[in-house]
């Protein structure tokens, strides 16, 4: 049994993924990926629509299998889901039947909790997330950043070692979004989880990240790049992008995603890239 204390969280190593396309061809997503996420690290994934982010955080999540390569949770081989992660997407997945305390307690009573403690620790996380008044509405009765926060207590409540996110906070108007990445933030901070985001802000993964890690145009994308972000914890999001030291890592970034994006402009537009 691998150490936990000194695997990594996630790892992929040479992982490339394949789809079968309908005329009988094949489409590659990503080739050769190399990618690895330790315990309490902040890591964001950006690059070119199309260039495969989604689906290394479906291969971290268990949801796809590598075509080669492999991917590890703390030191063992992914076989089917990562039981040790929880996955937040881009759009929530309440059940607009039960409640908003019901959504958020139903991860644990499917592992077998009793429903009085699930209930309860349901309760505690919407204190948490400032939705204990609403426990009892109904998800069509939130507005879009309740559903957020309904989404994020639901995530955090099975107290996963990784946290996948795959654009969660796209949705949100800015000030809204800005106040979630806070929260999520501040929940974060010495939890000692590994997160993994998905992002088309780049902005958003300086912010938020220790680390963003650039793909290169696709097909066949490959990581091009790899960012520290040195800037000191705790962030105040909502001033830190006016910072010097936030404006030089943005512009170090986007020298070479600017050169990935107008390569897919190029290719998918020709007559624009000129």
């Amino acid at each position: 049994m691998t150490d936990d204390s000194t695997a990594p969280a996630v790892q992929l190593k040479g992982c490339t993924r394949r789809f079968d396309t309908p005329s009988g061809g094949e489409y590659v997503a990503v080739r050769d990926v190399d990618l690895t996420i330790a315990p309490g690290r902040f890591v964001s994934i950006v690059g070119p629509t199309g260039c495969g982010k989604s689906t290394l955080l479906n291969m971290a999540a268990g949801l796809l299998e590598p075509s080669s390569g492999e991917v590890f949770g703390f030191g063992e081989p992914l076989r089917g889901l990562n039981r040790r992660a929880s996955y937040m997407f881009q759009q929530d997945a309440l059940l607009p039947w039960k409640t908003v305390r019901d959504n958020v307690a139903l991860g644990l009573k499917m592992r077998g909790v009793a429903s009085a403690e699930a209930n309860e620790r349901a309760l505690h996380w919407l204190r948490r997330v400032g939705l204990e008044g609403f426990a009892n509405r109904y998800p069509y009765q939130l507005s879009g950043g309740m559903r957020k926060r309904t989404t994020v207590a639901q995530t955090w409540i099975v107290d996963p070692d990784v946290l996948l996110m795959d654009e969660p906070f796209s949705a949100l108007d800015i000030q809204t979004r800005q106040l979630m990445e806070n929260e999520l933030l501040q929940l974060w901070q010495g939890s000692n989880k590994a997160v993994l985001f998905v992002t088309h802000d780049l902005d958003e993964a300086i912010a938020l990240s220790d680390e963003v890690v650039l793909l290169g145009v696709g097909p066949g994308s490959r990581v091009v790049g790899r960012y520290e972000v040195d800037l000191d914890r705790p962030r105040d999001l909502m001033d830190i992008r006016s910072r010097p030291e936030f404006v030089r890592i943005y512009e170090e970034i986007w020298s070479q995603l600017k050169e990935e994006v107008m390569k897919t402009y190029a290719k998918d537009s020709p007559a624009l890239a000129k």
